[in-house]
């Protein structure tokens, strides 16, 4: 059967209908501003730091003039959202009205775009502490907006078969297997005087990352991570792991006074998707929530990758630190880390229903 999103339901929001006032003239576009909920009034600067600097209060929201986070900004200041309380910004009467193409949520606050002035017309929301771009129908549209205690996707997928009646992956698309960082697997030192022949290797182990949150670690044990390994092997038939731990070795023939290492880089696969949890009462309103634009990768389970022997003579300082009282004998380093990359999390596009 195929699935079906359900129709946006809104939040249920009280909202002052304030316009926005400014102290200055209207700031031409790409400048940098601060707006405040409890004033509604914008202050703008030549740059996003100064704008920042200047900001009074905290901090919940960032919004930009083009997507990914570029042009310029208008940085958002309030209070830490809490249950029960919301925050509104009517920016229709500013500069900053249909202006808006990406954005990023801070101190737990939820928002809610609408389309018009005094928040009317159709709406866009997105999680707690995320950043995401509008999608093409809702591009340079927003006119007011409301910040409210609302989840985070972490928050969601932390209750993920442990505060729900049931959490459901739906793994969406895969993209390309590519190579992953290169690690070193095992070292051996010759500190004696002549060749020594050498299996060089040791059991090297590899976790993955999802695009959601670094506070959720593939190694913690949370079930959505199980839930998204079953889901890709039944949408795709091959298996997906969040973690594997594989056996990699080499036989090599290291000269003496020189230092051998065995390197690898395992195969990443790569998916996205989303998950939809229910809860058994409204939590943050409601029962029913979707975890979007989710994606993760992991080393493909049972792949040994690509493998490298590398080497060099050992400094005197080496010589000395690693071989010390060890002479005539092979001394071994295992694990020893190569420089590897972090690849930035993928940037969500604000679609579909969040809840219902």
């Amino acid at each position: 059967m195929k699935y079906v999103r359900p129709v946006l339901i809104s939040l249920a929001i009280l909202v002052a209908s304030t316009g926005i006032s400014t102290s200055a003239q209207a700031a031409p576009r790409g400048s940098h501003c601060v707006a405040d909920t409890g004033t509604q009034s914008v202050r703008c600067f030549d740059t996003e730091q100064r704008a920042m600097t200047a900001a009074a209060g905290v901090t919940v929201a960032t919004f930009y003039e083009h997507g990914n986070f570029g042009g310029g900004s208008l940085t958002v200041t309030g209070d830490t959202c809490r249950d029960g309380q919301n925050q509104n910004l009517n920016f229709w009467q500013s500069t900053w009205n249909d202006k808006v193409s990406s954005f990023k949520t801070y101190a737990n606050c939820y928002v809610t775009f609408y389309e018009h002035g005094d928040f009317q017309g159709a709406t866009r929301e997105w999680y707690a502490n995320d950043a995401a771009n509008f999608d093409n129908d809702f591009n340079d549209k927003p006119s007011s907006a409301v910040f409210s205690r609302g989840p985070s996707r972490a928050e969601l997928l932390k209750d993920c078969d442990r505060a729900t009646r049931s959490c459901d992956a739906k793994v969406g698309w895969k993209g390309n297997d590519f190579w992953g960082d290169w690690r070193r697997v095992d070292t051996a030192y010759n500190c004696s005087s002549s060749e020594s022949t050498q299996v060089v290797g040791s059991r090297d182990t590899r976790t993955g990352k999802n695009s959601v949150s670094h506070e959720i670690g593939v190694t913690a044990g949370f079930q959505f991570l199980v839930d998204w390994s079953v889901s890709y092997k039944a949408t795709f038939g091959s298996e997906w792991g969040w973690e594997t731990s594989d056996m990699v070795e080499t036989r090599t023939t290291i000269k003496p006074g020189h230092w051998a290492g065995l390197d690898r880089s395992p195969v990443m696969r790569v998916s996205g998707g989303e998950y939809e949890l229910w809860y058994e009462k409204p939590k943050w309103g409601h029962r029913q929530w979707f975890v979007l634009s989710f994606s993760g990768e992991g080393p493909a389970p049972g792949v040994v990758g690509q493998t490298k022997i590398v080497g060099a003579k050992m400094t005197a300082a080496e010589k000395k630190k690693v071989c010390g009282k060890s002479a005539n004998e092979v001394v071994r380093s295992t694990g020893a880390p190569v420089a590897a990359a972090v690849a930035p999390a993928p940037v969500a596009t604000t679609a579909g229903a969040l809840h219902s």
